[in-house]
């Protein structure tokens, strides 16, 4: 399947993030090396650099894991948040057949609990669209 198409198969599922997380102002789902496959928020300007920090921002989090507990392994973790003030940024990994997808979230006045629910939700869903579910 090409982008575009994974693109447009995911898209309803992604469509569910506004309505599970208040004041959600973007979200992204790429691949762990930037490349973008959905977005919701974002203008094509934004959407590039977006899935590529995605990207680097687990892959800085898994590094950091690793060397601060060298038991987990270099790839456990699942989920990383980023808080300013009201401003929250959350991703979590999509697991999928073959590899994992970053699923990455942004909102405002929003609680963090509140956000990992939702997000870790879509991600669930995206998997099961994944594995045939």
């Amino acid at each position: 399947m090409d982008s575009q198409a994974l693109g447009r198969y995911v898209l309803p599922t992604m469509e569910d993030l506004p309505r599970r997380i208040p004041r959600l102002i973007a979200a992204v789902l790429c691949t762990p090396d930037g490349f973008n496959i959905c977005s919701l928020g974002v203008d094509e300007k934004q959407v590039g650099k977006l899935a590529a920090l995605s990207g680097s921002l687990l892959a800085v989090g898994d590094a950091t894991l690793a060397e601060l507990n060298p038991a987990t392994g270099a790839h456990a973790m699942d989920l990383l948040t980023l808080k300013a003030g009201g401003f929250q940024v959350l991703g979590v990994k999509v697991h999928k057949p073959g590899g994992h997808l970053i699923l990455m979230g942004a909102a405002s006045d929003t609680t963090l609990g509140v956000m990992i629910v939702g997000m870790q939700h879509v991600a669930s869903a995206i998997e099961r669209l994944f594995n045939g579910g």
